[in-house]
């Protein structure tokens, strides 16, 4: 199974959860679904039938899971989910029965309070590449800088055990520096895991496609 991709955007004063995960070769479709305060406001599905007719591609599949997953983060963006408390409840009620108790369903898997976000947001990485990053832990509710986070940033894959690449813990402003370089990898889909744990906040994850690197 593909390793889904996680991503919390902060805009115009709110915290949109962005989910992207294939439902796989059994249902061919690409899902993205957008919460905002555990909410779900609006999905957005990809069939690729079409696309596996000579066989699944994973590093395909993947590709195509990424785009989707930009593609809304850039929507999120550019304005276009920039509606009051009313109008998000109108989004929701507007569902039927069958999409909202799925929604209900996938929407408790969002407890935890904690979020990490990069400085570098948009940042695409590379295999065979030195890295610098910095994490920023805050609360979903209060978007205060979460100490004493501790992060652990990794390569996870299919076929291999996850690799740690750093780990460390957040400063009092709820930040963490690193550096780390990615080996040169083997053909095949390598994703950069950045985890953050806090025992009283909670848990959460970001996830990056590794590319190879250009000749």
């Amino acid at each position: 199974m593909i390793t889904g991709f996680n991503t919390d955007v902060k805009h115009a004063g709110k915290v949109f959860h962005v989910q992207t995960e294939d439902k796989g070769v059994n249902n061919p479709k690409i899902e993205t679904l957008i919460y905002v305060g555990g909410q779900i406001i609006d999905s957005v599905r990809q069939d690729y039938s079409e696309k596996i007719k000579d066989g699944y591609d994973e590093a395909l599949i993947t590709q195509l899971m990424e785009d989707q997953h930009q593609r809304v983060i850039r929507d999120i963006k550019t304005g276009k989910y920039d509606t009051d408390n009313e109008d998000i409840e109108n989004l929701i009620s507007n569902k039927n029965l069958d999409d909202v108790v799925l929604e209900y369903l996938l929407a408790t898997t969002f407890k935890d309070d904690l979020v990490l976000l990069l400085d570098e947001e948009g940042m695409e990485f590379y295999d065979d590449s030195d890295v610098e990053i910095t994490v920023n832990a805050y609360n979903r509710e209060s978007y205060n800088g979460i100490p004493k986070t501790k992060i652990m940033v990794k390569i996870l894959s299919l076929d291999t055990n996850p690799a740690v690449l750093s780990e460390g813990y957040t400063d009092n402003s709820g930040r963490f520096s690193t550096k780390f370089r990615i080996p040169k990898l083997p053909d095949g889909v390598f994703t950069l895991l950045i985890e953050g744990e806090h025992p009283e906040i909670g848990k959460s994850q970001i996830k990056y496609i590794i590319k190879k690197k250009k000749k």
